[in-house]
């Protein structure tokens, strides 16, 4: 195989690559792949991590009344996620 030919292979696959590439992003965007449950449960699993690392900055703060309310917030934010599973 001849070094033009290789690159005519190598330009093929990449031209390819990146066209599949391209229509993957389109059809994420534009599909419905953010709607219903999983979206429910990535944007739950988002909010606990907002509200441990609340929890432990006001912990080292030690604003103790903060620490009660994130902590009750935390729990129903579990038991919303356990319908997951």
């Amino acid at each position: 195989m001849t070094e033009q030919e290789m690159d005519y292979i190598a330009d093929r696959i990449a031209s390819r690559l990146i066209s599949f590439m391209e229509n993957q992003a389109v059809n994420v965007y534009s599909s419905s792949a953010f709607n219903g449950p999983v979206d429910e449960e990535q944007r739950l699993l988002a909010d606990l991590a907002k509200t441990m690392t609340e929890l432990d900055f006001s912990l080292q703060q030690e604003d103790y009344s903060k620490c009660d309310k994130l902590k009750k917030k935390i729990i129903k934010i579990e038991n919303q996620l356990n319908k997951f599973k």
